[in-house]
């Protein structure tokens, strides 16, 4: 069963009290930790952490994603073999975990983990749950090169390109996991992939946030800062969703699945 999927997504950003509160606010989260490093919890759940950019990372806020996998290190051998690139080598925190910060040929960045804890790598179910509203349900490559990428997938976590047409000239790409099976008898998705638009020439990772409506949230986030990039858009037969830029300017993406039939 492949079991390498999302399980974590960081905020590094340029005002860590300005997040929390814009965060706090629209998707009711709560935060606990040390100032270099906080935690970020929805529901009872914890999912994600929150980081002060150092001065001398000569980046934009942005959320950041990890993978799991069965070892980091071998994992990153294969990234550099596939022509990946390896900002952050593999390192190990003491009774945290194993991680490194990769990219994949075309620029999309993500962050193979291992937790040190054993329980948190244990196989999912397999099954396509519906996500707790403000938790991480999707994450989505928007990238420059899909076929290299598809590629680059396939080798690196075992990922399956699944091409669908979405109509209109549109093509979108399902990652699917060999070895698992979701309530419709297809392998379960590890996320999706699209052309960058013409407006966009770069490639990056875009995480979804579970919500009840993306029309209220996305006005409540721009009432509170944030830039709304994509407006509230329906998805035939998987719900409606937007796309921000919160007020430091970190792309999210939100999704209000539709009702399972």
């Amino acid at each position: 069963m492949n079991q390498h999927r999302f399980v974590w997504h960081d905020l590094g950003t340029t005002d860590v009290e300005g997040a929390k509160r814009f965060y706090g606010e629209v998707f009711h989260w709560r935060f606990d930790g040390e100032p270099d490093y906080l935690h970020i919890t929805a529901g009872d759940r914890m999912i994600g952490g929150i980081r002060p950019l150092g001065k001398d990372e000569h980046q934009p806020p942005s959320w950041l994603g990890y993978v799991l996998v069965d070892d980091v290190a071998a994992t990153v051998a294969t990234i550099e073999k596939q022509r990946g690139r390896v900002y952050v080598p593999t390192t190990v925190m003491e009774n945290v975990g194993t991680f490194a910060v990769t990219a994949d040929p075309t620029g999309g960045v993500f962050a193979p983990w291992r937790s040190a804890r054993p329980e948190e790598n244990k196989p999912d179910s397999g099954q396509a749950a519906v996500p707790a509203t403000g938790t991480f349900c999707w994450d989505e490559l928007m990238t420059t090169d899909p076929a290299a990428a598809g590629a680059f997938y396939a080798e690196v976590l075992g990922w399956k390109p699944h091409a669908v047409d979405m109509g209109g000239g549109m093509i979108y790409t399902l990652f699917q996991r060999p070895g698992t099976t979701g309530f419709d008898g297809n392998p379960v998705g590890a996320g999706g992939m699209m052309k960058s638009p013409p407006e966009v020439p770069h490639s990056y990772w875009l995480a979804y946030v579970a919500v009840e409506s993306a029309d209220r949230s996305s006005e409540q986030a721009a009432k509170l800062g944030a830039t709304v990039m994509v407006p509230p858009t329906d998805i035939p037969n998987v719900g409606r969703f937007a796309c921000w830029t919160d007020p430091q300017g970190a792309a999210l993406g939100v999704l209000a699945a539709a009702p399972m039939k």
